[in-house]
């Protein structure tokens, strides 16, 4: 649907700063990017979207707003930080030399970077919340990680939106070149009633390897739309975790491409659903080249009047032979009113694969909490256990140690927080 004149200008009152910043060839493609969103409108009718409507975003009226305060969550583990807040860069604590991990505006100012050819390459305009970011978004985040670099610490980049009413549009690139290593976290939290809409284009060279996290904390009337694309080269590893934890709407989409022989990735996942929210995840898994390797598993939780959504596809494309890719999503009804919908897929166009796929969605298994319970262990914790238990499947692609820690721990209190609700 076509946005209307009088929104179109809200949208440009909103965004003239941003699309007015940077090189000539950044502002042309900003204003072509809003006109493509312009052109499409919000997501409706398709069949992508036909679990999740936006109408209440397209009815609220939404401003860009002034810089915020950042929020760090407790006990955030050692490792590099950069913070923002409502979409503006605040702070940055990092050794990485100067031009590694910055601000993705000023990198693109500076085309002789290696990073500011691949900005927009995976992202493009098909969909209109992406083509709405690249026209809106304001200071951003690179990374950009030398051939044969190790970054021993995990990498945070921290976003906080504090202010009613406000819309925020994030962008981040991500380039390993080859033989690198990384570990990334990008936590998404806030307080109030705001739109947080956020795409992540991701390039992982040859032999490099990068563990990826985004972990969404997002206040309870908040409206999340994220999108995240991945390309990866020869005998590349990635390795991505997404955590759902909050927020009243939650639509995550995410591409990966194995475009190189001997390419590996892992996507997990976890999404909570409680009261009345929302929490849909699209998922894409390209197989492009031979030899290729993809396993994904996602867990659900829904309470209350919650409602999840799994939708995942696995191509394997033509010459793409030995492909071995395996797709899992497993789902927890807490409550009789709480719905989830999973949706495994598979496209195969070569003949020598192995691919297998499987959803399920019920409640806990009884004979499970009978175990628990005959061995003195209480009805209401025999669940919890097992709960956690099945949640906390989706953190094993992280490495064991205090990450993984502290990723387990905000997982955990999330989860209390959902069982109390499914017990009531």
């Amino acid at each position: 649907m076509r946005i209307a004149q009088e929104e179109r200008a809200a949208y440009l009152a909103a965004g003239r700063s941003a699309m007015e910043a940077g090189p000539s060839w950044l502002k042309l493609g900003r204003h072509e990017a809003l006109e493509s969103f312009f052109r499409a409108g919000f997501p409706g009718r398709e069949e992508a979207w036909k679990y999740t409507s936006l109408t209440a975003l397209e009815k609220r009226r939404l401003h860009s707003p002034a810089p915020g305060a950042e929020f760090l969550p407790d006990s955030l583990p050692a490792g590099h930080l950069l913070t923002y807040g409502n979409g503006y860069a605040l702070s940055r604590s990092t050794s990485l030399p100067e031009g590694m991990l910055g601000r993705l505006d000023v990198a693109l100012a500076h085309t002789t970077l290696p990073a500011a050819a691949r900005f927009g390459t995976l992202a493009g305009r098909e969909s209109a919340l992406v083509a709405l970011d690249t026209a809106l978004w304001r200071e951003g985040v690179v990374l950009h990680v030398p051939a044969q670099w190790r970054v021993d610490e995990p990498i945070f980049i921290v976003r906080t939106i504090d202010e009613d009413g406000a819309m925020v549009h994030e962008r981040s690139l991500i380039v390993l070149e080859p033989g690198a290593r990384a570990t990334v976290v990008e936590l998404c939290n806030g307080r109030g009633d705001y739109w947080r809409n956020a795409a992540t284009e991701i390039f992982v060279g040859a032999r490099a390897h990068l563990s990826y996290v985004k972990l969404v904390e997002d206040g309870a009337a908040a409206i999340h739309t994220g999108a995240l694309f991945a390309r990866q080269e020869q005998d590349s590893r990635l390795d991505v975790l997404s955590l759902a934890l909050g927020g009243q709407l939650t639509r995550q989409d995410i591409a990966l491409d194995l475009a190189g022989a001997g390419a590996g990735a892992t996507l997990n996942g976890c999404f909570l659903a409680g009261g009345r929210s929302h929490v849909d995840h699209h998922t894409r898994i390209e197989h492009t080249a031979a030899h290729t390797q993809s396993r994904e598993a996602f867990r659900g939780i829904a309470a209350g009047r919650g409602r999840g959504v799994f939708d995942g596809l696995i191509v394997v494309r033509p010459g793409a032979q030995k492909a071995d890719a395996r797709q899992s999503s497993r789902n927890l009804l807490l409550s009789p009113l709480a719905e989830i919908d999973a949706k495994p897929q598979l496209e195969i166009y070569a003949d020598d694969v192995k691919c297998s796929h499987g959803a399920t969605v019920g409640r806990l298994d009884e004979s499970q909490v009978f175990y628990l319970r005959s061995r003195g262990i209480g009805d209401v914790q025999a669940r919890a256990m097992l709960t956690h238990a099945f949640a906390l499947e989706a953190c094993a692609a992280i490495a064991p140690g205090t990450l993984r820690d502290w990723l387990t721990q905000r997982l955990d209190g999330a989860l209390d927080r959902l069982v109390e609700e499914g017990r009531k």
